[in-house]
């Protein structure tokens, strides 16, 4: 059992809106902010991705049209995984009962990541302050839904979960900004509660049913992440003209 403390969010939300164009959130101020990660995917421009479609059709001994399927295919598999793992952490850190997926994805059970996520989770977390959970800053102009906020190895912390298809180094995070998203969690949640945070940790729950977590301290990613808000101001101003 995880010991749940109940946190009054001084700022809340009226209402979210999720686009094709990314998430958005309107406070009660009348404000209406974008998630972080939809204003960091502003700065990908997926000159990775016909890499990505080169190498499956390769792999797979596919057209590359065939491989541009593919690549949807696994894309939406992955972010069903996600969702699936998501909801299953989020019961399980509820005290609630667990629903076991009733289908596998890609012949793997998600409960196959979910149970040694489980065994991580009742090592290292406990005093769970809240779970998916909207936040935002007016001070940043951001907004977002933290995972989680509970203690991890007893230290207040932003934990997020992110499935992988491989496990994952740490620098692999840092290049895809996981750290920066925890950096901005951190701000959001003491914007709307008071409460500062000092550490972020990512957990990567991979496919072949391993979990690696990475602990960081939330404060050496503050420079990085004005730096790339600043670099999305300067290219939607350059996209305006």
């Amino acid at each position: 059992m995880f010991s749940n403390i109940k946190h009054k969010i001084d700022r809340p939300f009226v209402e979210t809106a999720h686009t094709e164009e990314g998430h958005f959130y309107k406070t009660e101020s009348g404000k209406t902010y974008p998630s972080i990660t939809t204003v960091l995917k502003v700065l990908d421009t997926k000159e990775w991705y016909p890499f990505w479609v080169a190498k499956v059709a390769r792999d797979e001994e596919i057209t590359e049209a065939q491989a541009e399927i593919r690549c949807k295919e696994i894309g939406g598999n992955s972010m069903e995984m996600g969702n699936i793992v998501h909801k299953l952490a989020e019961e399980y850190l509820s005290n609630e009962t667990v629903n076991k997926p009733s289908s596998k994805i890609e012949e793997i059970d998600p409960m196959d990541l979910f149970v040694p996520l489980s065994e991580h989770l009742t090592e290292h977390v406990d005093n769970v302050h809240g779970l998916e959970v909207p936040i935002y800053s007016d001070d940043l102009q951001l907004a977002g839904t933290a995972d989680c906020v509970g203690e991890y190895d007893g230290v207040l912390s932003i934990v997020d979960f992110k499935n992988s298809r491989k496990p994952k180094t740490k620098s692999q995070c840092k290049s895809k900004d996981y750290f920066i998203q925890l950096c901005a969690y951190g701000k959001m949640w003491e914007f709307c509660t008071g409460q500062k945070i000092e550490q972020g940790v990512i957990l990567v729950i991979s496919w072949d049913g391993k979990v690696k977590p990475f602990k960081v301290n939330l404060s050496e990613y503050e420079a990085d992440l004005y730096k790339k808000l600043v670099l999305v101001e300067q290219k939607q101003a350059l996209n305006s003209i």
